[in-house]
């Protein structure tokens, strides 16, 4: 995690611990320009560093993108939705071509709809425009079936 030393110093990067596992949660300024999906070649270095530590564990990540209220509607990006997931799934493919098993990694565009701030200012605004990568701390349960009857009448309907 070195490789993050420099944007956490810089307020870029914050790493939590929650009861989910940790979370590294980043500043949409540390890698990407406004309005666009493409990292730069130091945050692509940075978050590839991060992906090869993050391959020699088993647990499961996931990789969210978030962004703020204001409304974005280019050809590319018609809405906020894919703006945050296409974000997303960019880190998402360098931690899979830096080593993660892409079993383990998850992306999801999350938009305006949960921000860490009230969007009323520029600081707010800013905090809200993050990727955020869990690592959980668990890996997954086995699923256990749960039996459900389904009545004849319910079978027979078209």
């Amino acid at each position: 995690m070195d490789a993050l030393a420099p944007l956490v110093r810089a307020g870029k990067v914050r790493v939590l611990e929650t009861s989910r596992g940790v979370t590294i949660e980043i500043a949409d300024s540390a890698l990407f320009a406004v309005g666009q999906a493409i990292l730069n070649t130091e945050s692509s270095r940075a978050l590839a560093a991060v992906a090869e530590v993050i391959a020699t564990s088993d647990f499961p990540v996931t990789i969210e993108g978030h962004t703020d209220h204001v409304p974005i509607k280019t050809l590319q990006f018609p809405s906020n939705w894919e703006l945050s997931a296409v974000r997303a799934t960019t880190v998402l493919r360098i931690f899979a071509d830096s080593g993660v098993p892409a079993d383990r990694l998850t992306a999801i565009g999350y938009g305006e709809t949960r921000p860490v701030e009230p969007n009323d200012s520029i600081e707010g605004r800013a905090r809200n425009r993050r990727v955020s990568i869990q690592i959980d701390s668990a890996l997954p349960e086995k699923p256990t079936e749960v039996p459900v009857e389904v009545s004849p009448a319910a079978l027979s309907r078209p």
